[in-house]
């Protein structure tokens, strides 16, 4: 009798279960829609005049989400790392086989600094992340921006990227993003070649170039050229 029951069970379990994944499946892909949605939503209406003013005014959700969404329309997939275990990272990006990684930092008071920007390379080298971004809503200060120079590191003022001219491209920024910054031509097939961090050896942290076919091919160039 217990043997029944058991295969019993297992048959209802295994019915219940052939209806139950493609509902749950659905029901996580109407959640996926719903909340990009959300966030095109809050990137169309922060190109108001009243829009880019209130991003002071944002919870650092939205905020999170309004950088997401930026980041999407430049191209990137993107990945929010959850609430509370991001080691400093809020955003992932990938693109053209590199990843970067974004922080948000919603600071009205203060000026963001330096301690932040290094927080973000540190992660970025034991990641072997090719480039980061710091989206904030302010001013940086002048060690931050200075440490970040040369460091495929980029500081964005939030409040100019959702203006409306963003969208269009008529907007004019401090400097290129870190992909779109001139890169040398690979010495052995002619790719492109990308900016990296070394995660290894004597040369761990430095910037360096790297064929973008990697791992088919594995040349490289310092930043001088040899």
């Amino acid at each position: 009798m217990s043997g029944l029951i058991i295969a019993q069970f297992v048959r209802v379990i295994g019915l219940f279960g052939q209806y139950m994944a493609p509902l749950v499946l659905l029901l996580a892909a109407l959640l996926s829609f719903m909340e990009r949605r959300r966030r095109r939503h809050l990137l169309k209406t922060s190109r108001t005049v009243e829009g880019a003013a209130a991003l002071r005014g944002m919870g650092w959700q939205d905020f999170e989400r309004l950088m997401h969404a930026w980041f999407e329309e430049k191209g990137y997939t993107v990945v929010a790392t959850p609430a509370g275990a991001d080691g400093g990272i809020d955003l992932i990006l990938k693109r053209h086989g590199e990843t970067f990684l974004v922080q948000c930092k919603q600071w009205r008071a203060t000026r963001i600094g330096v301690s932040v920007v290094r927080e973000l390379y540190g992660v970025m080298v034991a990641r072997g992340a090719t480039g980061g971004f710091v989206m904030g809503i302010g001013e940086f200060t002048e060690a931050a921006r200075e440490f970040a120079a040369g460091r495929n590191l980029e500081l964005v003022d939030a409040s100019r990227v959702v203006s409306r001219n963003s969208a269009t491209g008529q907007a004019q920024r401090s400097a290129p993003t870190v992909s779109e910054q001139a890169t040398p031509t690979c010495p052995r097939c002619s790719a492109h070649m990308v900016r990296r961090i070394a995660r290894k050896g004597a040369n761990a942290g430095n910037a360096f170039y790297g064929c973008s076919r990697f791992p088919n091919c594995r040349a490289t160039e310092n930043l001088g050229g040899q």
